[in-house]
């Protein structure tokens, strides 16, 4: 049996090109595939080398489209459009270029979609459009990646992970819950799931999903572990996440750590990826946490929660995203959530004065969309878990003091 599945997001999404507000086409290495690149060459034995002046090798041997070193962007984008796709059509353009924000995987025969928030439209969309998440089958899905990985757990069928999936995603929509609450409740689900054979998750996903507030106490073992110095970490860490890229931080991004640095009272040593704080960084701190727990936890519950389905979705949780194992996946939407929090803490506390008790849909996209790109796209996770397990972050109880 087969079936063809994307959600609502894809089935929505339409390309802003030179309306896009952060251009995919602008600081990213795209990737060109071999069957890409043999049309090119081909093009050039005709007599065309266009298409093949515009790729070149990286250090690994692969081939990635050219990009302007004056403004970053790929050698082909001009007018806010690529020229590739306009004078030869789509199917001239790489997977990279022609599928993103697409993500495709395997179920078996089951062929399914979701998207990634590193695209600001799409972005849009997953807050604030309506069901974005729910899967919609269609007929055939006109274009699929050369190679597509396969995700399914041998003891598992496709709709057996459909129903684990959906599971975890209804998880997200409990209102009398808070969101960190909710990862909460996913994370104590999702690691007592290693425990037992995958052919068992279908039953025992909604058990421990129901179960997970009385396994999660709040005081003694495992009840959540607290340092004053998290915000200084999260911030620390994302610094040394962006140096280690190699790249620098997007202009987006770049707002965001800004925002961060000047609520918190830092500042940020970009050449040796060092924090500096001052004599009041921590009242600073303190002084956001009082904020978010006076004004801002309820008002940004019902955003951080469909946030947090994005995740859920984007990855096809917990059979997919990044991390080999569903104890690094859900440590990595904790980290991300965490950060993701502070940022928009810091930008609230910035311009409160100027909007009010929330700031506008654009800015919050803004912000979840500057993070999401360099996040969602970094080359290795293995840094990342590196730090989580440094400053203890991959323990249950001390991921859920930085939520807290």
């Amino acid at each position: 049996m087969s079936k063809n599945l994307r959600t609502n997001l894809v089935q929505e999404f339409v390309c802003l090109a030179d309306s896009c507000a952060d251009t995919c086409c602008k600081h990213w290495s795209m990737q060109v595939d071999d069957v890409t690149i043999a049309k090119y060459q081909q093009a050039a034995e005709w007599g065309n080398a266009e298409l093949m002046s515009a790729v070149e090798m990286d250090g690994s041997g692969s081939y990635i489209m050219q990009k302007n070193p004056t403004t970053g962007c790929c050698v082909k984008f001009a007018d806010g459009k690529c020229q590739i796709q306009s004078q030869y059509g789509e199917e001239f353009l790489g997977d990279a270029c022609a599928l993103y924000p697409r993500i495709t995987r395997k179920l078996d025969g089951f062929t399914i979609v979701t998207a990634t928030m590193s695209c600001p439209e799409i972005a849009r969309i997953a807050l604030y459009g309506n069901q974005p998440f729910d899967f919609v089958e269609v007929a055939a899905i006109s274009r699929v990646p050369q190679e597509i990985k396969n995700v399914l757990p041998a003891e598992v069928s496709p709709q057996e992970a459909l129903t684990i999936h959906a599971d975890f995603l209804a998880a997200t929509e409990d209102e009398k819950a808070h969101a960190e609450q909710i990862f909460a409740r996913i994370a104590s689900a999702a690691r007592s799931l290693q425990f037992i054979k995958p052919s068992d998750w279908v039953n025992a996903t909604p058990v421990y999903l129901r179960l997970a507030d009385g396994r999660l106490p709040i005081s003694g073992n495992n009840a959540p572990e607290k340092n004053i110095n998290d915000p200084f970490n999260l911030l620390h860490a994302l610094c040394g996440l962006v140096v280690a890229s190699k790249k620098p931080a997007p202009p987006r991004l770049q707002q965001t750590i800004s925002d961060m640095e000047t609520a918190l009272h830092v500042v940020l040593d970009w050449q040796n990826a060092l924090i500096k704080t001052g004599d009041d960084s921590l009242a600073a701190s303190n002084a956001l946490q009082a904020l978010w727990e006076s004004e801002l936890r309820e008002t940004y519950n019902p955003p951080l929660k469909k946030w947090l389905k994005a995740q859920l979705s984007a990855a096809f949780f917990p059979f997919a995203g990044l991390g080999d194992n569903i104890t690094e996946r859900i440590t990595i939407i904790g980290f991300r959530l965490a950060i993701l929090r502070l940022a928009i803490l810091s930008t609230y506390s910035i311009q409160k004065n100027k909007h009010g008790k929330m700031l506008p849909d654009d800015e919050f996209v803004r912000i979840a969309q500057s993070l999401s790109r360099f996040l969602d796209h970094l080359a290795s996770p293995l840094f990342l878990l590196q730090i989580c397990t440094e400053t203890g972050w991959d323990k249950e109880a001390r991921m859920r003091g930085i939520l807290i």
